[in-house]
């Protein structure tokens, strides 16, 4: 058991060694494109409820 916690941790931290030392390919943009996507939603949604009153 202890082993195979051992080996686990191990290939955990591999894992996360390499997500941290590599580029994210095109992530970035998408993530962005999202955000601004959703702003722009919360922002309309701001701008409806604000002539309601």
């Amino acid at each position: 058991m202890i082993t195979f916690l051992v080996s686990l941790a191990a290939c955990v931290a591999f894992a996360a060694f390499v997500a941290y030392r590599t580029g994210h390919a095109g992530s970035s943009d998408v993530i962005d494109r999202d955000a601004q996507r959703v702003q722009a939603e919360l922002t309309a949604m701001l701008g409806r409820d604000a002539h309601r009153g």
